[in-house]
């Protein structure tokens, strides 16, 4: 295995409750021990470039792991980067101090507007000031926003509102995953969800027209490069390893917990084993005719939890990208 991007979710605690969170997430879990940790960041390369995310859970409930996260890091491989997912609410002066220190990239949770947001996830508003909080210590951050029937028409106004910060630099879209408390909420119709990527598009056309440094939209720059330039999805390459608080190993976020896809332990790993996970290509047969042809990034395995296996809405949302982008470019 040519391990090149390790997930590590230091906890299983949240202090949200998000409607869809496939992991089920909790205020009360495991955090993970130290020898967990240790043996978890022993898999990694000693030389060459990769990646390391720090999830959850909540991660920023723990700050003494991400601390170690860093001080391991740094220690095993300089070529290392590091990355935190957040849900924004508990950022502290400390914290971002934390991430300048280890040079960690912040990516925050966000799905709209604050009506919408606290609809799905709660606390908003301290969402927000974690983002202006970014923002006076100068550190550009991402958005991951988790489509759903809630949000999806609605997903232009979100990129209308992050305008507002010099240093959001781009947003990426989850489709709502078929797991945990995601079983409970609507996944978005397909009409829907293509005329929400449509009308989000031309949004960052009109936004991004007006900005020195434009917010990316991180499938769009799938698109522009395609699968046969780019592994969107690193677990399908057999390059990708998730790691739970307990030290179980699976090859991504969405399959932890998922006894079909677990991959031993930190203390045990199975990692050699042939990868479990197949992407969704051009080579399948109902893609042969699709109009993205080498343009599509073949995202992860979506039928798996996305469902709706003959016309899979990762497909959807790809198809509307690819027609919009015309106009984008």
């Amino acid at each position: 295995m040519d391990l090149r991007n390790l997930i590590l979710a230091v906890t299983c605690r949240c202090n949200l409750h998000c409607k869809y969170c496939y992991l089920a997430a909790q205020s009360h879990g495991n955090d993970m021990e130290s020898t967990v940790l240790a043996n978890a960041l022993a898999l990694l390369p000693h030389s060459g470039p990769c990646h390391v995310q720090i999830s959850g859970g909540e991660p920023t409930l723990v700050p003494d792991l991400i601390e170690q996260v860093g001080e391991r890091c740094r220690a095993i491989n300089t070529d290392i980067s590091l990355a935190i997912q957040t849900n924004g609410t508990l950022l502290t002066h400390e914290l971002i101090q934390l991430f300048t220190t280890f040079s960690i990239e912040v990516g925050v949770s966000l799905d709209g507007i604050p009506a919408i947001h606290n609809s799905l996830r709660g606390k908003a508003d301290d969402t927000l000031r974690s983002l202006h909080l970014l923002e006076l210590h100068n550190i550009p951050f991402r958005v991951t926003t988790v489509v759903s029937a809630d949000n999806v028409e609605h997903l232009d106004t979100l990129v209308l509102m992050l305008s507002g910060f010099s240093l959001c630099r781009g947003i990426g879209l989850d489709l709502l995953v078929n797991k945990g408390r995601g079983q409970a909420l609507t996944p978005p119709l397909a009409e829907n969800l293509h005329r929400g990527i449509t009308n989000l598009v031309q949004m960052f056309e009109k936004v991004n027209n007006r900005r020195t440094t434009p917010i990316q939209l991180r499938e769009l720059d799938m698109c522009h490069h395609g699968r046969s330039n780019r592994i969107f999805c690193r677990a399908t390459a057999g390059q990708s390893l998730a790691v739970t608080p307990d030290g179980s190993l699976y090859p991504c976020s969405q399959t932890m917990y998922d006894s079909s896809f677990a991959m031993g332990t930190v203390f045990a790993p199975d990692i050699y084993k042939k990868q479990p996970l197949t992407a969704i290509n051009l080579v399948s047969k109902e893609c042969n005719d699709c109009q993205l042809n080498q343009q599509c990034p073949g995202d992860c395995p979506s039928r798996i939890y996305y469902g709706n296996t003959e016309n899979p809405l990762a497909c959807i949302m790809y198809q509307a990208i690819y027609a919009s982008r015309i106009h984008y470019d």
